[in-house]
């Protein structure tokens, strides 16, 4: 896979743990895929927010990444947590559940995310242009990619 130079010196660590663990991953990812090069994009949103997917060991991951100096570089936007962060306790969910999930939400908010909670980022501000390459991963929300934005 074809690096550029700002890419290389990401992946070599001189942007931080974060972002070489980041680029470690995509890296990865582009050479199971092989995609020949990377594309800059201009929002994401991020899916499998909900600690009943990320356990401990996600949350863990997270706090590292953070704690790297990790940081969203272009307009992100959360997927749906585990639950209703408003109202969990009415609907009985369990006080440790709740504690997890909120340390997962506020560890991306520490990470410059925007904690929307929404399958739906088009409809909280997270509007990309025709023309533009976006990271999203959830169902309604590529829908709505590949229909309106094209």
């Amino acid at each position: 896979m074809r690096l550029s130079i700002e890419e290389t010196a990401m992946l070599d660590g001189k942007h931080g743990k974060a972002t070489q663990k980041a680029m470690e991953i995509l890296v990865a990812l582009g050479t199971i895929y092989g995609a020949q090069r990377m594309v800059l994009v201009t929002s994401v949103q991020i899916a499998g927010v909900s600690y009943d997917n990320l356990g401990e060991a996600g949350l863990q991951f997270l706090t590292e990444i953070e704690q790297g100096g990790g940081k969203a570089r272009v307009l992100t936007t959360l997927n749906p947590a585990g639950m209703d962060v408003e109202n969990w306790q009415a609907l009985g969910i369990d006080a440790e559940f709740a504690e997890k999930q909120i340390q997962v939400i506020e560890t991306f908010a520490r990470m410059n995310v925007i904690t929307t909670c929404t399958c739906t980022p088009y409809l909280t501000g997270n509007v990309p242009h025709y023309g533009q390459h976006i990271a999203w991963a959830e169902s309604s929300a590529v829908c709505y990619a590949n229909t309106v934005l094209g």
